[in-house]
């Protein structure tokens, strides 16, 4: 199967995908990972936890059907991914407060200037994040593009930011505080690239 590597999130048909379901999971933690891709990180988070409902938010339609394919011939019931766009689909997805963490791992970079407007974190973003964590929840980004990690803490810190960050204010985390990992981390490992990591942790404003 061949998948896209980068897609544009500002498509006209990917602004208005129609059937963006509302996550639930009947009592269970929920835990999301936005850009799952083929989900090795949530897949690796579900075999310690079987408790906790693990969402995958995808924009790419194939990732999706063959991700939750392959869970299904896993016998993985807490695993299951989502075809949307996190950019303007967050209200629909998710109630107010009901995620316990948000996972945002190695989101696509958009090198060139023109193509800035497409990267995905950003105020509007960490707004609705905000919205859907509970008080005590948390967010946890990674990426190995400086300038990306930059865009994700300046968005995230401020007197009025709904987060705190775990460590101390413009920190980054020295490493990861989870076992699982994503196929880009993996990458990463094997050819010696630095990762930048942060932690922050919704507070009640």
């Amino acid at each position: 199967m061949r998948v896209r590597q980068h897609v544009n999130p500002l498509k006209s048909d990917l602004l208005e995908i129609a059937e963006v379901p509302r996550i639930a999971a009947a009592g269970r933690v929920i835990e999301v990972e936005l850009g799952s891709a083929e989900a090795h990180f949530l897949l690796d988070r579900a075999r310690d936890d079987r408790d906790t409902q693990f969402v995958g938010i995808e924009i790419r339609r194939e990732l999706v059907v063959a991700t939750n394919g392959e869970c299904a011939r896993l016998g993985v019931d807490n695993v299951h991914c989502v075809f949307a766009n996190m950019s303007v689909d967050m209200p629909r997805l998710f109630f107010a407060g009901s995620v316990q963490r948000f996972f945002l791992n190695f989101p696509d970079p958009w090198f060139k200037s023109r193509q800035h407007k497409r990267r995905v974190i950003g105020p509007g973003l960490v707004r609705e994040i905000a919205r859907a964590l509970a008080v005590g929840g948390e967010l946890f980004v990674q990426t190995d593009i400086f300038a990306l990690a930059l865009d994700a803490m300046a968005a995230l810190e401020g007197e009025t930011s709904s987060f705190a960050n775990v460590r101390e204010p413009w920190t980054f985390l020295r490493e990861s505080p989870f076992v699982a990992k994503s196929r880009r981390e993996r990458q990463c490992e094997l050819e010696g690239a630095r990762v930048w990591r942060l932690l922050y942790r919704r507070v009640s404003r």
